[in-house]
């Protein structure tokens, strides 16, 4: 895909993420960095915590040159206790198999709970339905992350266990 065309969606949706309340600014590509959209969401859970969504398109090849590969990475927490570090990744696996769009993850060297997810975009339809297509997976993507964010927050930093947490209701039972 164009990067002009890469740049256009990121603009757009940064439009669309700050006039739903989000902080939101557009970077621009570095030596080693690709052109980026970062947001900061509003307060999502009980824990009122805001999340980080950073959004680009990866600097790949596709058979389809009008194709592009946008990847959204969601930072939900950071600096978990090495202690929660086993209970956090049991999490994660847990909440993956509830979660409408993207799969949950812990970096145990930052501490850090995320939501990834990976999607192509097909830059030969009109913008209206790739910027409609995009908002749609930032929707679902912001609500996973709600669903979850107050469990993540119970079992990361409070140690509670996973089963304590389905017993709480802060995760759903299978």
């Amino acid at each position: 895909m164009d990067v002009n065309k890469q740049k256009q969606i990121l603009g757009c949706m940064s439009d669309v993420l700050g006039q739903n309340g989000f902080r939101s600014q557009l970077i621009e590509a570095g030596e080693n960095t690709p052109f980026m959209l970062r947001a900061e969401s509003q307060r999502l859970g009980k824990v009122a915590k805001e999340a980080t969504i950073e959004a680009c398109f990866i600097p790949i090849a596709l058979p389809d040159e009008q194709s592009g590969l946008l990847q959204f990475f969601i930072t939900l927490f950071q600096n978990v206790p090495e202690q929660n570090a086993v209970q956090t990744q049991k999490a994660c696996r847990y909440c993956n198999d509830f979660s409408a769009l993207g799969q949950f993850g812990f970096f145990a060297p930052a501490g850090q709970i995320y939501l990834k997810h990976n999607t192509l975009v097909d830059g030969s339809l009109e913008l209206e339905k790739v910027i409609s297509f995009v908002a749609d997976n930032i929707s679902l993507l912001v609500a996973t992350a709600t669903r979850f964010i107050d469990a993540f927050a119970a079992v990361g930093f409070s140690g509670m266990t996973v089963d304590v947490a389905m017993e709480q209701e802060l995760l759903p039972k299978v």
